[in-house]
């Protein structure tokens, strides 16, 4: 089955309204009010920041803090519908899948007092494309595709004209993601304080870095001057002056500062979630990453799987994606079936292209095998029930577990360090095309984004014609075609989608736009 949902732009609103709801999958979820106030909201990041350059984000720490502080052309809309509704643009329109003109917000400021022109917004996409670093090139092509694009600013008129040498029909969607957020002009001039968060006037979003402690914490000042909020219908409250992230990677410990107060609003991936209910809490819920197998066929590197469909089959039936739900997420993950969740739209939902369990089976090609798995770190019951997997089938497991840092480096550059690795693919883009080509077309060090190095020139030319067609049933049907491709040549195989959540105590409020959370749109009802 193949699951379609119409993506269709929708203009910047005007009417504010109020719709809450205690536990959805996409909309808000407000804790009440309370008889105390405050004007700040504490929260948790698992990772510290790697970087503040929105262009270079790659962790999600990195992304998170990337969209309190650096606004985009559009946002995800509410709803299912897939939409989006107006950031930094307050029009849009597609003249094909070649051609897009945005028309830029009137009054928007950069936190210097900088007037955010379409010149503005063209100098920071230009600073994007033109990174040699993997996660710009993630974000470049999610949003832009992999040609070249050219940005033509016309101020007078207030518009920008995005022009792409290879059509690329999900632009508008990329142009969302966080990573694609506008770095001001002060940003742009000194881009090693960009990145330590040290430039008093980088930032157009509507938060500033106004403290960092390395390794342990963040806090964000809100702009007094920001009006630039995006007309979202279901978000009431107010939002806080002073947001405080600290570092908390234990979910126990998380769980017992949400219930202390010590925290306001936690992120949940395991049963410490269920310890929340009733009228003190409430809860939003989305899916947040697709976890998946990804085999390493660069040529040259080394690894045993380059050129070796069958051992790969292998490694798929020696996982029982049942335990790996519950050694990693307390079996709270749901089935996955392709390169990411079956909730994206065009996902092929079919269990029976991937393979069953069949530890038996697996041994005939796995005994004698050594495999370099490679799994970020704080994973240590996923990365043991892996790796406790493959030796049962026989083979050598070698376990690396570097930080999120080095784990995206070495997946993305450094394939002679590896054989397979987990790859925790983000589930809220709503873009089942980046999946796509993390395993078709040019690899990182080409400047695409395909990280298992395959060669798949069926499903590359399928994933092109999606690309070049405006039709929404035809591209579902082209995408559905790559993803089988890559699913019969398994050059990655699903494991589980997890279902996060995240906790909020009584007097604060958060939100799922279109299945992904917005750090930026938590409020304060108290």
């Amino acid at each position: 089955m193949v699951r379609k949902r119409i993506l269709v732009g929708v203009a910047l609103a005007t009417a504010v309204g109020l719709s809450l709801s205690a536990c959805t999958a996409s909309g808000s979820a407000g804790g009440g009010s309370s008889s105390s106030t405050t004007d700040t909201i504490n929260a948790e990041l698992w990772y510290a920041p790697a970087t503040f350059d929105p262009a270079k984000a790659s962790a999600s720490s990195d992304v998170e803090v990337a969209r309190l502080g650096f606004d985009t052309l559009l946002r995800q809309g509410e709803g299912d519908d897939g939409g989006y509704i107006g950031g930094l643009a307050t029009k849009w329109d597609a003249e094909s899948a070649s051609k897009y003109e945005f028309t830029i917000r009137d009054g928007a400021t950069c936190s210097d007092g900088t007037e955010i022109t379409p010149t503005v917004v063209e100098k920071s996409f230009e600073y994007l494309v033109g990174l040699d670093d993997s996660g710009a090139q993630t974000w470049k092509n999610q949003a832009f595709g992999s040609g070249d694009p050219k940005f033509t600013a016309d101020d007078s008129a207030g518009t920008l004209t995005i022009s792409l040498s290879e059509p690329y029909s999900q632009l508008l969607g990329g142009l969302t993601r966080p990573g694609t957020g506008i770095i001001c002009p002060a940003g742009l001039a000194d881009t090693k304080g960009l990145a330590a968060g040290t430039v008093d006037g980088a930032w157009s979003g509507p938060y500033t870095l106004a403290k960092s402690s390395a390794g342990k914490s963040v806090s964000y000042a809100l702009r007094s001057d920001y009006d630039a909020w995006p007309a979202w219908k279901t978000v009431t409250g107010e939002p806080a002056k002073t947001i405080n992230l600290t570092v908390q990677g234990d979910s126990n410990t998380s769980a017992n500062l949400l219930q202390s107060g010590g925290v306001d609003v936690a992120r949940f991936y395991d049963s410490n979630a269920e310890r929340f209910s009733g009228d003190d809490y409430s809860t939003v819920k989305f899916a947040s990453s697709a976890y998946n197998l990804v085999f390493n066929e660069a040529e040259g590197s080394g690894s045993v799987f380059a050129d070796d469909q069958p051992l790969r089959a292998a490694v798929a039936q020696a996982i029982d994606t049942k335990g790996f739900n519950n050694a990693g997420l307390d079996g709270l993950g749901v089935e996955q079936n392709t390169v990411n969740a079956a909730s994206y739209r065009c996902a092929v939902d079919d269990s029976s292209l991937v393979q069953s369990y069949d530890a038996k089976a697996a041994a005939k090609e796995l005994k004698g095998k050594t495999i370099r798995l490679l799994i970020m770190s704080n994973w240590d019951p996923a990365a043991d029930f892996l790796a406790e997997s493959l030796r049962n089938a026989g083979a050598t497991v070698k376990v690396s577990a570097p930080d999120p840092a080095d784990w995206t480096k070495q997946m993305r550059t450094e394939p002679k360090t590896w054989d397979v690795a987990v790859a925790a693919e983000d589930a809220q883009t709503g873009l089942i095309n980046t999946s796509i080509a993390r395993y078709v077309g040019p690899t990182y060090a080409e400047g695409g984004t395909n990280v298992s190095s395959s060669d798949n020139p069926e499903g590359l030319a399928a994933y092109q014609a999606a690309m070049a067609t405006s039709d929404a049933d035809q591209q579902c049907e082209d995408f559905a075609t790559a993803q089988k491709s890559i699913l019969e040549r398994v050059d990655m195989t699903p494991l589980i989608t997890d279902t996060h959540r995240y906790v909020a105590r009584k007097g604060f409020e958060t939100h799922v736009f279109s299945g992904y959370w917005d750090v930026s749109a938590m409020r304060i009802v108290s």
